[in-house]
């Protein structure tokens, strides 16, 4: 049975091993293979370190569970942008998990709790354009592509990032 739960400080390294794992499954096209096989896991390291121990007010870490073996996770922002409303920065599940209902699940609580937030209508993520399989999760989930553009902020090279948005939390639901 999964157990969903939301993240505590002592779970940063289970959590960045899995963001490491599914960034070098997944976007080999994307960031050098010097950064995926030798800097990747330390990247992750440091970020879910600092984004455990120093949590921003808005920020929520939602991870799927199996038998005590991180599944899954979800990182959402809520209330982050005006128009668009919350930001799910971070939709991750294992290999081996692929399939089950985890990420659309993930979503889904991740919607419901932004409403309870700040009865937050909307919900938007950035994909890498590259990552096909994603791209088309979040196209089966009725989420809608409203721009691609440029940016360098994750990774070590310039990468193509789609926005998909939700305009309405019941979409999810």
């Amino acid at each position: 049975m999964v157990i969903f739960r939301q993240a505590v400080f002592s779970d940063y390294e289970q959590i960045a091993a899995l963001h490491a794992k599914s960034w070098q499954e997944n976007y080999k096209l994307d960031f050098s293979a010097n950064f995926l096989e030798n800097k990747v896991v330390q990247d992750r390291l440091f970020a879910w370190k600092e984004r455990l121990q120093n949590p921003i007010e808005n920020q929520y870490i939602l991870l799927a569970e199996k038998e005590n073996v991180l599944m899954g996770f979800g990182c959402a922002f809520f209330d982050e942008h005006t128009k668009y409303g919350t930001l799910l920065d971070n939709l991750h599940v294992s290999h081996d998990a692929k399939r089950l209902g985890i990420g659309k699940s993930i979503i889904q609580m991740i919607a419901r709790q932004s409403l309870v937030y700040k009865n937050q209508s909307g919900l938007y993520l950035w994909v890498l354009e590259n990552n096909k399989s994603a791209f088309e999760f979040y196209k089966y989930l009725q989420g809608k592509h409203v721009e691609t553009v440029v940016g360098n902020d994750i990774g070590d090279k310039e990468v193509r990032k789609c926005r998909i948005v939700w305009n309405s939390i019941s979409e999810l639901l």
